[in-house]
């Protein structure tokens, strides 16, 4: 459905159809970014219009999941729609409406083409985005949640109640449980106007490694724990020092490596013994996404002020800062996605747009 045909006048991008081709940005060969194209997203009057996006598997278009137009629909709600635009011209070239409404969670699983809906009857349906058709469907799980996790082969879905704290892995073809276990976050204080008070523990991110086995979750207690996804078993529990709740987790490539982004405006890094690597500082807000490239040699961070800086993870150096003056007050850089081979690297905004810049020439 998103291929479209590589233009010999514009030789910016090329395709990754083979997993196992190495990309090739490291920190060593980073050259200054380029901005390709500004994408207008899905609306012109709201904000958070953009949920989701993905670089295709080609590498050839970027698919984003979003609301679609300026007016509500009959019933007084927005509907959601998935857009694919052309990487090399900039320009839309399909539109699969009816997806989703405004009221759904939805994420572009690893897989790069599997949408994944949870809507506010507690049902979770997954979309093949190269067909338009629909996968299978999990009915009624017992609670909303926006704790999606869909690993790189589409075999497992992992979801999450936040409140509550239980984690389920799901075997996609099945639709059943093959395992479940409580987070077990604690509860934190917080001062109050004229007392403590006591605010119950709470799952807030979760992040799988590619290997699909070892899941990392953290609550407002600040604490991150490892699991081993198919024994259900803690493997390890280590405090941060973030001053404030972690808005971001994700694994690195290997696994071996796991980023921490907070409202304290700092990314930390972190090994699978729980040992600090680097703390990364030049954010002046929320840190609410964190992408490494394919290759795990670059990583992107974006945050509450539209800033997205580009990281040395091995070193902690900063490579780059783009974006980093917002289009109004409000805009986010909600999400990040490289391409398969490391070249292209998209952010949305919340004022609507996603930018597209080339890493490498």
């Amino acid at each position: 459905m998103w291929r479209s045909p590589l233009q010999a006048a514009l030789p910016i991008i090329t395709a990754q159809s083979n997993q196992n081709i190495a990309a090739t940005v490291t920190a060593a060969n980073w050259q200054e970014a380029q901005l390709l194209h500004i994408l207008p997203g899905h609306s012109d009057s709201r904000l958070i219009d953009v949920r989701s996006i993905t670089i295709s598997e080609d590498g050839l278009s970027l698919i984003s999941a979003g609301m679609s137009g300026s007016e509500p629909n009959d019933q007084g709600s927005y509907d959601g729609e998935v857009r694919v635009w052309d990487l090399q011209s900039g320009e839309l070239t399909s539109t699969i409406p009816g997806l989703f409404d405004e009221m759904s969670v939805v994420t572009i699983g690893d897989d790069r083409q599997t949408l994944v809906v949870s809507d506010r009857h507690h049902n979770i349906q997954l979309w093949n985005l190269e067909t338009e058709e629909p996968l299978q469907a999990l009915p009624d799980i017992g609670y909303f949640t926006e704790l999606l996790i869909l690993s790189q082969d589409g075999q497992t879905l992992i979801t999450a109640n936040p409140d509550d704290q239980t984690v389920q892995v799901w075997t996609v073809e099945s639709q059943q449980v093959v395992q479940s276990f409580n987070a077990g976050h604690e509860a934190i204080v917080i001062e109050g106007s004229d007392r403590p008070v006591e605010v119950p523990g709470r799952l807030s991110r979760i992040a799988l490694s590619n290997d699909g086995k070892t899941l990392a979750t953290t609550g407002l207690d600040k604490i991150i724990k490892l699991w081993n996804l198919e024994t259900a078993e803690l493997i390890l529990t280590f405090p941060t020092d973030h001053e404030y709740p972690i808005h971001s987790l994700t694994f690195s490539p290997d696994g071996e490596t796991l980023a921490s982004g907070s409202s304290d405006n700092t990314v930390k890094l972190w090994n699978r013994e729980g040992e600090l690597l680097h703390t990364l500082t030049g954010h002046e807000s929320t840190v609410f996404s964190l992408q490494y490239s394919p290759n795990g040699k670059i990583l992107a961070t974006s945050d509450l002020d539209s800033t997205v800086n580009v990281w040395n993870p091995t070193t902690g150096e900063l490579i780059q800062t783009l974006a980093e003056e917002p289009v109004r007050e409000g805009e986010t850089a909600a999400s990040l996605s490289f391409s398969p081979n490391g070249e292209i690297l998209a952010g949305v905004n919340y004022d609507g747009t996603i930018k597209v810049w080339q890493v490498t020439r």
